[in-house]
Parts: C-alpha cells; sequence; structure tokens
C-alpha cells in the first residue's frame, strides 16, 4: 500500500492506493476485544497501534504489549506483531497507523552513563550523535519490518518522542548540559559560547521584551533551543524516509503555539514551528484538542496554525480525549478486560478532573461540537478511549457510528474555507519576548475564545507565510503579536497588505524589536500611527461597551496620541486612547494597546471591515463554505444569518429549515450543537 496526501473537494485527506480514507479514527492505550470491537463494528476506518516499552507521565506502561528493542541493534518486533495481529482479528480490514516510540530506553541510559532521558530531558541529550544514530537504526529496523511484513494494513506512522511523547522537553526548563553546550558553541561556531544562566532566562514577570543587544546571548540560546526540539523530530523523520521514500505518510505530535501556556512554549521547545511544517518529511500534525476549551458550556479548539499546515500540502489531526461521563465508573464497568495494577491506579488519578462530562447527553454534545470544529476547517479527528472503556456506553457508540456515517457523507461534497478573516501568528516573535511575562497566554492561548465566538470564522496561518496566503480574500488581517518583522515581511505588508480596501488590526508593539534594537519609531511606521508609552502601565481597556486585556499590567503599554484618529476605546484608568482607527484610501488600520481582546470588540471591528457575521452575543460558530454550524448552551433558541437565501438540512436532525431575510433559528435548547448543510 502506498499513501499521500491530496486535495479531494477542497480538503485534505490521506489517499492510499487511489482511495480516498475518511479522516476519522480510534486509538487507545489500552486495546482490548471490547473497545476495538466496538469502534470497528462503528464503521471507523482507522486505528492506532502504539510501539512502546516505556512508562508514561501517569506512571504507567504506555503499551502493555511491550518492549521490541532490547539493546545495541537488538530488536525483537514480536510484541508489535502481536498487536496488529490482535488489530486484524478484532478489526478486520481496518487500516493503522502505527505509532513508535523513540524515546531513549532505561538500559540504553545505563550504557551510557551521564547521557539524560529524551523523555524527560529532550533537549539535553538531542544533539547527541550516538543516541541520534541508535535511535535512527531502531527505526529504520521498525519500520523495515512493519512494511515487510504489514504493508497491506498500515496507512502510516506518527514519530513519538519527548514528554507525552509530543515532543516536549519538559524536564530540563532551557537548562544546560555538556551535550548541550557542545551542541551549542558548534551552532554559533564559538567555542566560548556560553549557556545562560537562571538570572538570564528569568525576568521580572511585569518586563515583555529583551534587550536586542544586552540578552543577544539569551536570544541565540533560546532559538537554539527551540531549533534542537524542531532538528531532532526532523531529523528521525529523514531517517524514518530512508525506508518509507514517501510512499507511506509519516506524522508526528508538534507546533502547540495557540495551547501552550505561561512559560511552556518557550520551555518545552515548540517555537521553531515552521521548519516543521515546511519540511517534505513530513505530512501529518496531530494535537490533542485544547484542554482549555473543554468544559461543556466552551466551544472547543485548535492548538495549531492550521492553514499554514494546508499551504504546505500537510493535513491535521485533532485527538478527542475528553473524559466520558462513564470515566468515573470505569473500575466497576463489567466490559473492561483491562486490570492492569497501574492501569487502574491511574484511572483513579484521571477521574479526578474538573471536565468530566455530567451525562450523555453532555458527552455527546461534546462530540457533536468537535465533529463540527472537524468539519468547519476540514481537518481530522480521532476518539481517544485513553485507558479503555470511555466510550463503554450504547449511546455513546450510536453516535460514535452516526458520526462516522455523517463523515462518510461529506466526502464527496466541496467545502473550501470562507473565512474573511486571518490571524497572523509571528512565532519568531517569541524569541525576543521574555517568557516570565507569558504574555503568550494573553495574546494567543486565551484569545481563541474571543476569536470563537465573534461570529465569523477565521483563517490561521504563520507570519512567514504572509507572502503565501491568498490576501486577497481577508478583509481583515489581525497580528496579534508581530513584535518582530524581517525586512521582507515588512515591506510586504506596506506594500500588499495595506491594500484593496482591507482593514488590518495591530495588537500591541508591532515591529518594535530587532536583533539592534528596540525601537518604537517602527512601531509608529507600522501602525501609521503616533504611538506613545504610559508613564504607569494598565491592564485593561474599554470599548465598544466591553472591557478586555491583560491579568497584569506588562512593559511597555502603548496608547495612541494621534488627531487624525478615530478613538474606539480608552485605557481603564489613565483615560488614554488605546484602541483607535486610522482610515485611509484603500485601507484601514486598527490598534490595540492590548491583546485578549474580546468578541465584541472583534465582532465590531469585523463588521466594520465588510465582513459577514453569523452569529451574535458571544455564540461560538463553525462555517466554510459547506456547512454553518453553532454551539449554544445558553439559549432555547439561535439565529444564526447566512450570506444567501435557501432552504438547508440540518446534519444531526435531518430537518430543513428556510431562512427569512437569510435568517434561521435554530432551536439550541436541547440540542446546542447544530450545524447546516448549505446545499
Amino acid at each position: 500500500m502506498k499513501s499521500k496526501i491530496v486535495t479531494y473537494n477542497g480538503k485534505k485527506y490521506i489517499e492510499a492506493d487511489g482511495k480516498i480514507i475518511d479522516s476519522i479514527a480510534m486509538k487507545s492505550f489500552r486495546p482490548t476485544e471490547n473497545n476495538v470491537g466496538d469502534f470497528h463494528k462503528a464503521g471507523v476506518p482507522v486505528m492506532h497501534v502504539y510501539c512502546s516499552g516505556l512508562t508514561s507521565a501517569l506512571g504507567l506502561p504506555y503499551s502493555l504489549y511491550g518492549e521490541t528493542w532490547f539493546g545495541d541493534k537488538q530488536y525483537d518486533f514480536t510484541n508489535l506483531d502481536r498487536q496488529i495481529d490482535f488489530f486484524k482479528a478484532n478489526a478486520p480490514g481496518t487500516l493503522l497507523f502505527i505509532n513508535l516510540h523513540v524515546d531513549s530506553r532505561p538500559w540504553w541510559n545505563e550504557e551510557n552513563p551521564g547521557k539524560p532521558s529524551s523523555f524527560t530531558h529532550l533537549s539535553q541529550i538531542a544533539s547527541d550523535e550516538k543516541w541520534r544514530s541508535d535511535t535512527a537504526d531502531y527505526i529504520r529496523a521498525a519500520l523495515r519490518h512493519v512494511e515487510e511484513k504489514y504493508n497491506d494494513v498500515v496507512l502510516g506512522y506518527f514519530l513519538l518522542g519527548g514528554h507525552t511523547t509530543e515532543w516536549f522537553s519538559k524536564e530540563d526548563r532551557e537548562e544546560g548540559h555538556s551535550i548541550k553546550l557542545a551542541a551549542y558553541r558548534k551552532y554559533l561556531g564559538d567555542e566560548n559560547a556560553r549557556i545562560p544562566d537562571v538570572t538570564e532566562l528569568e525576568k521580572p514577570e511585569s518586563q515583555i521584551f529583551l534587550d536586542p543587544v544586552k540578552d543577544k546571548n539569551l536570544i541565540s540560546y533560546r532559538k537554539f533551543h527551540n531549533f534542537l526540539i524542531a532538528d531532532t523530530l526532523l531529523y528521525f523523520c529523514h531517517a524514518a524516509q530512508d525506508v518509507l521514500k514517501h510512499e507511506k505518510v509519516l506524522g508526528a505530535f508538534f507546533g502547540y503555539v495557540m495551547e501552550l501556556r505561561g512559560r511552556g512554549i518557550w520551555n518545552l521547545g515548540h517555537i521553531d514551528i515552521d521548519r516543521v511544517y515546511r519540511s517534505p518529511d513530513i505530512d501529518l500534525v496531530a494535537t490533542p484538542s485544547s484542554y482549555h476549551y473543554r468544559h461543556y458550556d466552551s466551544h472547543s479548539a485548535h492548538s495549531i496554525m492550521f492553514n499554514t499546515l494546508e499551504l504546505n500540502n500537510m493535513t491535521f489531526y485533532s485527538s478527542f480525549d475528553h473524559m466520558t461521563f462513564v470515566v468515573p465508573t470505569l473500575k466497576d464497568n463489567k466490559r473492561r478486560l483491562c486490570h492492569e495494577k497501574n492501569t487502574m491506579e491511574a484511572m483513579g488519578r484521571v477521574g479526578n478532573y474538573s471536565y468530566i462530562f455530567n451525562d450523555r447527553k453532555q458527552t455527546i454534545d461534546a462530540m457533536r461540537r468537535e465533529f463540527m470544529l472537524k468539519v468547519s476547517k476540514r481537518t481530522g479527528m480521532w476518539w481517544f478511549d485513553m485507558l479503555e472503556g470511555w466510550y463503554y456506553d450504547e449511546g455513546l457508540m450510536r453516535e460514535v457510528e452516526r458520526t462516522v456515517r455523517l463523515s462518510e457523507s461529506l466526502i464527496e461534497k466541496k467545502a473550501v474555507s470562507n473565512s474573511e478573516i486571518a490571524f497572523v501568528i509571528s512565532c519568531e516573535s517569541h524569541y525576543y519576548v521574555n517568557k516570565a511575562a507569558e504574555l503568550n497566554t494573553e495574546v494567543l492561548a486565551a484569545q481563541r475564545g474571543p476569536l470563537a465566538c465573534m461570529g465569523a470564522p477565521f483563517d490561521v496561518y504563520s507570519l512567514n507565510d504572509i507572502d503565501r496566503m491568498d490576501i486577497d480574500k481577508y478583509k481583515l488581517i489581525i497580528f496579534p503579536e508581530a513584535y518582530y518583522l524581517t525586512q521582507e515581511q515588512r515591506e510586504y505588508i506596506n506594500r500588499k497588505v495595506k491594500g484593496g480596501g482591507r482593514s488590518l488590526l495591530f495588537v500591541g508593539a508591532t515591529d518594535y524589536a530587532c536583533d539592534e534594537n528596540l525601537s518604537l519609531e517602527r512601531v509608529r511606521a507600522m501602525t501609521e500611527m503616533n504611538l506613545e508609552a504610559l508613564e504607569k502601565d494598565e491592564a485593561t481597556i474599554h470599548g465598544f461597551d466591553s472591557t478586555f486585556g491583560y491579568k497584569t499590567a506588562k512593559n511597555p503599554t502603548l496608547y495612541v496620541d494621534d488627531d487624525s484618529v478615530k478613538i474606539l476605546g480608552r485605557y481603564s484608568e489613565s483615560r488614554k486612547c488605546a484602541l483607535a482607527k486610522k482610515s485611509f484610501a484603500d485601507y484601514t488600520i486598527y490598534f490595540s494597546g492590548l491583546g485578549n481582546i474580546s468578541h465584541t470588540v472583534l465582532r465590531e471591528i469585523a463588521r466594520e471591515a465588510g465582513v459577514h457575521i453569523y452569529t451574535e452575543n458571544g455564540v461560538a460558530c463553525y462555517v466554510n463554505s459547506l456547512v454553518a454550524g453553532v454551539y449554544n448552551t445558553k439559549s432555547e433558541e439561535t439565529t444564526i444569518t447566512l450570506p444567501f437565501d435557501g432552504e438547508f438540512t440540518e446534519m444531526f436532525s435531518g430537518i430543513r429549515y428556510k431562512t427569512e431575510n437569510r435568517k434561521i433559528t435554530l432551536p439550541t435548547g436541547e440540542n446546542p450543537a447544530q450545524m447546516l448543510i448549505l446545499e
């Protein structure tokens, strides 16, 4: 079997031997006859095989099938064979993703004293040539074995490494090591280079930006730290392609730029995303559905720049590993087959999470919400029955079966993004930001909530792809943290983005940082407004009858001192202009001194920009050219405004609705998740 990523009816799918494979799957750390059989009976086309001999962060083995790597070039894939044969017997005809755990084994660390475990201290071992070489040999051996024996059932592979197998460098928190120091010196070409100490790594929380001159070594080291994580993943992907030769899709968990709050994105090493997304050696990216938007009354969210993936002919899978209402009773569930001691102890721990759904209905509503997100963003998803039994309920499995049928029915229907808003993320800007300020939490992670509830769909790109975007389709471009711009990006924005009747929303100190200095003049030039810094920093802005901003004030806080602008909002204390609009002949610029902008403000700016607004009052919408969905747990009815009149079918109920003045009122009281098929 050969597999590859293709665009089919506007959506990214995996094609296997000329056949489109639906982008829906199932995964479990504890596959048994019961859960695999249930999902197979429901028609799920793809399942995951987890090949690991290591213990997870929960303190239990990732897989009960056992190890396959026993010593230097000592491989025995009998345990992997047993697992694949199990899936073939209990889910005949199902295609498989092989998840290959590549972290250093305990025996390897014992035989190589002084070398850290890649599971906990990835950045400290990542550049070690022996670890890389030994691990690459294991990857090639495993893939050769599977391809020779199971080529006909294996759809593709995921390489798993680092903490929680998501390529996180969890425990070292950017700390140094002799291996890492040698690699850093080689990276810089400077035998005297040193790793920053704790006082350099940790700045005062109120300080946003690093000094490009005084903190030059820190900025360089931070770039290296993130380069190292991405480079390690790509090194192993390239080794895998020695066997696969790009004839099977290959994926990894990587690029959680909008999910990692606080110091996470710096410490874990996920800033060098663009190199991974542009690599020809990787085809798939997966992440869990956002942990911060899982509650029943929330709206779900992605963690990655999904439209940049699309530009690079990659696709994305979101993992629905939410706590279903069955989870608290799993230990006593009569259908459970796995009663391994560590697994049962872990079940007690995971059952204490706050976002477990109360009952079957809440769980199904959330499952539909996640499916609407998948459909609207034209991505993939899988159900993660993590420790076996999270779906041991007839109602949940009927919903899985219904979802599979719905997903299959959409394959032949064309769907493309009709977003008129682009949210453009500058990963590189975070090298110039003090991680202790945790500004990423406000401008990216928390901003996803208002974005989802502003009433219009949006696309998410990397700033490095701004010249590859179809810029003319967008009426509003949002730059949430473009603190650092290259000369090429600066010129492109001024030449191309500013024009065409578009509106641009700049947040904070856009173009403030470069390798030579911090310059307010560059911010003034980009925003075309006269900006100054507040004497006393502030954390909130009031505008459009809403208040938004940060939990704590950060320095510098910029205000607008310009008679040529229209004032839309002011800082809460000083009352200086914090939100402004300036109109030009062929474009409009908006500036906000703070991020985490409310959905009310975003919606009004979008409306002024000419963006079509589907929902009001903070109701989450899920929209592309084929579908228009809503999720609303707070109202008995939800009105959605479509761009055109017609009669449309609601996907989950099959009820037909007809517009009146392009509006349809959906009864969301009992069923908060509803989605119209716009055909």
